[in-house]
């Protein structure tokens, strides 16, 4: 495969994006029961679950706890260690699996499940924009091979273009319990991408800040129509949206992507 920012992004420096993701677990719950409702709305109350780009599992170990089966996978051996790890914590060891694997690679990854074995594919948090569209349809088309004719695809929390033009600074930083990230933006609008370098620290009780890392990413931004064009050349059509899949608010364009989608 291709090398590029994700690997050193999600490898080199994955620890400190551990420290990041780990701030996450304090809702994945509620995030996780929101996809199970939405499941559930479109009568899957249980079943086979694929989760692309995994982290350290925060959503297919609740989406496991709520009685699904879930097969996680992502690129870093460190999240799905630590993924691992949890799983047997919260007592789904049995009802999740964790493979490490580029989702660039999906069909060999997959090869062992069979085709049309899952029920549902979801991809939660960002994780789209990664590589460029004729890899993200790639991948989602190699997802939907593995799914079954009447599977959902759920796509949650996933930044867009116009949310984030409206909002677009060229410094922030952000707070993230322990942890402060000061962020240098740049956005190429020709080429739709933003190109940001983090500079990680993290706090002491003391509050005293250490620098811990910077971390280079550089993600393809997605408008909604063209998402869902990339999607629909993949197998997927849209059947709902929403501004907060939590709260199952109305689709808003400047909030982040929460996408329901069926296999055609």
């Amino acid at each position: 495969m291709e090398r590029n920012w994700v690997i050193d992004f999600f490898l080199k420096h994955g620890d400190i994006f551990l420290k990041i993701m780990n701030e996450r677990w304090k809702t994945a719950e509620e995030e996780a029961k929101a996809i199970a409702r939405v499941f559930k709305k479109h009568s899957l109350e249980n079943g086979k679950i694929l989760d692309l780009m995994c982290g350290n599992g925060r959503i297919a170990i609740n989406l496991a706890r709520l009685d699904y089966e879930v097969v996680g996978v992502d690129i870093s051996p460190l999240y799905i260690e630590d993924a691992r790890r949890r799983a047997k914590e919260h007592g789904v060891e049995e009802k999740v699996k964790f493979l490490v694997g580029d989702v660039r690679n999906l069909k060999s990854i997959l090869k062992p499940f069979g085709e049309q074995f899952f029920d549902a594919v979801i991809n939660v948090w960002t994780s789209i924009g990664f590589f460029d569209e004729k890899t993200d349809e790639a991948i989602f088309t190699n997802a939907r091979k593995y799914s079954k004719d009447d599977a959902l695809l759920v796509i949650a929390g996933c930044a867009s273009r116009d949310q984030l033009l409206r909002i677009f600074s060229r410094r922030i930083w952000e707070e993230i319990g322990d942890i402060i990230i000061l962020h240098d933006n740049e956005l190429d609008c020709f080429q739709s991408r933003l190109k940001s370098t983090w500079y990680v620290y993290e706090k002491s009780l003391d509050k005293k800040l250490s620098f811990i890392g910077k971390l280079t990413l550089n993600l393809r931004l997605y408008s909604v129509h063209e998402i869902l064009s990339i999607l629909n050349r993949a197998g997927w059509s849209l059947v709902e949206a929403y501004g907060n899949i939590i709260n199952m608010t109305p689709f808003d364009i400047y909030k982040p992507l929460n996408l329901v989608l069926k296999a055609i």
